[in-house]
This record gives C-alpha cells, sequence and structure tokens, in this order.
C-alpha cells in the first residue's frame, strides 16, 4: 500500500516554545477583564516584598552578629587564664604562653570596677594594660578611632604615670577633654583590721577613644598596669592574662596546649564567656528566618489564587487546544509555567530590592529619621553608631531557592486540575 504523503504530527517536547507563549499570554488581559491579571500583579509584588524583607532582616541580624563579634574580640583576648588569687609570676607566663605555635599575643591584664568624677559622675571599669600590648588594640588606640590627645606618653613616668584612656560617650559623661582631670574612686585599698580603706587618685585624661558601640565607649577606661597594681593594692601581680591567635578556627587545637602551659590557673575562652550573647542572637535568628519564611510561603500562596481563576477563565481555551492536539502534560505545563513566571520574576526583583536595600540602608535610615523627625536607631538602645548589615551569599541563595521551590510547589495542583479538564464537558456550554 502506498504512502499517503501524510504523516502524523511529532509530539511536542516538553516546555516547547508555544507553551511558553501560551503561558505568558494567559497571565495578561483574560476575556472577562483583568480581575486574573491584578491577582497575578498582587502575587508578583506579595513575593518581592517577602523576599525583599526577609533577606533585609537576615543582613542585619548577621551585620549585628558579625559587629559585635569584631569588636568584642578587638577589645578583648580569645582565651583568658586566670585564678581566684594573683598572679604574681605573669611576665614569665606571658613569655611562655607567646611562645606557643599559634598564639600571636599574651597581655597581663587587671580589671576592675571604679568610680569616677569630674564635671560629672559615673560607675566605670578599669582595663588596666602595658602601653606595648595596649598598642596592639586597634579599636582603641587605631588613628581612626582617636577623638582627642593621644597615647603618646601613656605609661611613661614613674609606677607608670597619671595618664588615662576614656570612651567618647564616658568622656562627655564626665564633661571632660584631654588634658583635664578625672578622680577615681575604688574600694581595694590598704587592708586594715576593719577591711580594705577607699583609694582616691586624680588622673589627667591623656586620650579619649571612640570604638563606635556604645556600652565600650561608655564604660570602659584604660590604666596604665604599673599605676593600677598600686592603685588597686596588687603589687607585682594581675587578675588574668589574655591571649589572642592568630587563627579562631584552630582555637580548640591550640587551647589543650595553653592549658599545659598554664598549669593549674583556670582556662576559658571567648565562646566560654559571650555565650549568651550569641546563644540568644542565634535562636533569635534561627526563629526570624522561619517566621519571615512564613510569610514567603503565603505570599506564594497568592499565585494558586491567581491561577484557579485563570484556569476557570480558560475553561474553553484549554478544551480547543486539548482538541487540536495537545496533550493532558502540555496543558499543565502551560500553567505550570504562568504560575513559575510569577514566582521566578518576583524572587528575582525581591534579591534586587533587598540587596539595594542593605547596600544603601545608612543613607535610607538617615532619609527616614529626617522626614519624621525621629530617630529611628538610637545609639543608646542599639549600643551601635550605625545600622550593621551583611549580605551573605549561601543566606542569599536559601531566600531565593525557598521562594522558587514554594513557587513551583504551589502551582502543581492548578496546573494538574487544568490538564484534568474534560474538552467535551468544557465546550458543552460554549
Amino acid at each position: 500500500m502506498e504512502s499517503s504523503g501524510f504523516s502524523a504530527p511529532s509530539a511536542t517536547p516538553p516546555f516547547a516554545f508555544f507553551e511558553w507563549m501560551a503561558a505568558r499570554r494567559y497571565l495578561g488581559a483574560t476575556r472577562t477583564g483583568k480581575g486574573v491579571s491584578l491577582i497575578s500583579i498582587i502575587a508578583f509584588f506579595g513575593i518581592m516584598l517577602a523576599v525583599a524583607v526577609l533577606i533585609i532582616v537576615m543582613s542585619v541580624m548577621q551585620g549585628f552578629r558579625a559587629k559585635l563579634l569584631d569588636q568584642l574580640l578587638g577589645l578583648n583576648g580569645h582565651v583568658f587564664v586566670q585564678s581566684d588569687e594573683p598572679i604574681s609570676n605573669y611576665d614569665v607566663l606571658a613569655l611562655r604562653l607567646i611562645n606557643i605555635p599559634g598564639v600571636t599575643h599574651a597581655a597581663p591584664l587587671i580589671q576592675a570596677p571604679v568610680y569616677a568624677t569630674a564635671k560629672g559622675e559615673a560607675g566605670v571599669f578599669v582595663r588596666a594594660m602595658r602601653k606595648e600590648d595596649l598598642m596592639k588594640v586597634d579599636l582603641v588606640t587605631g588613628v581612626d578611632q582617636l577623638r582627642a590627645g593621644s597615647f603618646e606618653t601613656f605609661g611613661e613616668g614613674k609606677n607608670g604615670g597619671n595618664e588615662i584612656a576614656l570612651g567618647s560617650r564616658l568622656a562627655h559623661s564626665l564633661g571632660v577633654t584631654a588634658g583635664d582631670p578625672v578622680t577615681l574612686v575604688s574600694g581595694r585599698g590598704a587592708d586594715t583590721p576593719f577591711g580594705p580603706t577607699l583609694r582616691k587618685k586624680t588622673y589627667l585624661v591623656g586620650a579619649v577613644y571612640e570604638v563606635g558601640m556604645s556600652e565600650y565607649d561608655g564604660l570602659f577606661i584604660f590604666m596604665p598596669l604599673n599605676q593600677a597594681q598600686l592603685f588597686f593594692n596588687q603589687p607585682g601581680a594581675v587578675q588574668q592574662i589574655e591571649i589572642r591567635v592568630a587563627d579562631l578556627d584552630k582555637l580548640d587545637q591550640i587551647k589543650p596546649e595553653i592549658i599545659d602551659v598554664a598549669g593549674g590557673f583556670d582556662i576559658t575562652d571567648w565562646r566560654q564567656v559571650n555565650a549568651s550573647y550569641f546563644n540568644a542572637l542565634a535562636v533569635e535568628r534561627n526563629v526570624m528566618r522561619l517566621i519571615l519564611s512564613l510569610i514567603v510561603a503565603i505570599a506564594a500562596l497568592n499565585i494558586v489564587t491567581g491561577l484557579v481563576m485563570l484556569v476557570k477563565d480558560k475553561t474553553g481555551d484549554i478544551a480547543v487546544l486539548r482538541t487540536m492536539g495537545a496533550t493532558q502534560g502540555s496543558v499543565m505545563r502551560i500553567f505550570f509555567l504562568s504560575g513559575s513566571m510569577i514566582g521566578v520574576f518576583g524572587t528575582l526583583m525581591g534579591v534586587v530590592l533587598g540587596a539595594v536595600f542593605v547596600w544603601n540602608i545608612e543613607v535610607i535610615e538617615n532619609l527616614l529619621s529626617a522626614a519624621f523627625g525621629v530617630n529611628l536607631f538610637n545609639e543608646d538602645i542599639y549600643f551601635f553608631k550605625e545600622i550593621p548589615a551583611q549580605m551573605q551569599a549561601g543566606e542569599v541563595a536559601f531566600i531565593a531557592g525557598f521562594s522558587l521551590f514554594m513557587s513551583f510547589v504551589v502551582t502543581i495542583y492548578p496546573a494538574w486540575r487544568a490538564a484534568r479538564l474534560d474538552p467535551v464537558e468544557a465546550l458543552r456550554y460554549e
């Protein structure tokens, strides 16, 4: 038998051009009006705003964590050798500790609360260090941190001299600047049968520094170690030795050797000292991620509403496509693409909007504060002078991936229902 010269049309490959074109057109105006398009627009903006908000919030929380970590580790050591009794052989011990591979610094230290008076009064904390150790703390002695005076003569003179360094907020509350006197009062004076006496001495402000964190700028005074040993009645001794390591990731490898060298002294590291801070931040971060992820999921559910209405509106078109040879799979892919386009473009625009907001968050905060006449980021409440925000590629990828996943998942059922429509029943009342 001869061939008639005609062959059956080959099946359209999945996600063919015509399916993309039909999906795009179905997102436009409908026969009965623009209701479906309006819902699609609402779903698009819902996903965009949800993704942007999630990126902004998580970036700010990461910025807070990173800023807090930088300043905590910038001012404090990584490992602490301490004891209930004063450490008298601190010079020898510090030398042995600094010879441990991976240890970059070992600083003898005295810390104690005192009462400071000048034109104002405040309860403060003294951190007493050798000059060479203090000069390695860039957050205090760096050029960008110095607000008045200098550290050139810090620790010089008999018994360490009489100069101290104050944070900028503390200097403001006391009403002093470089060169002004400040009187310190401590309860650790000479021992008597009736207990320790008060120790009172006036010092000169040699330098005013600014870390950028209100807790440090308003609380700490730096004093030469030799002078602190006299003032706090601890001659030839310190309270602890702060150790810094070159690589924090290798801290657990270095710590056992520090314990061996330190002998019977107590050893703690920065994670133990600041565990409450970072545990609270971790819990808050995880809960916030969960809550805002639910907002993304709710925004994605708007796609379902739009697709259900779209399927209802396009019942006749679906029947025509089926009678012209479109398979159920093709119809399902058309409506799947219609919903997915909303999710994909909404997610992409959300990532862009979130990134632009994070990169310009300080400018936006200043504009809003000026517009409403309110300080939206009060340093006394949030401890930092400016909003810290830090985008992480992994976090952004997770947010975008979750948004796309939800967008794809919610389109499956409406698209499946569209593919299941019977063309005969659909055309009966056309």
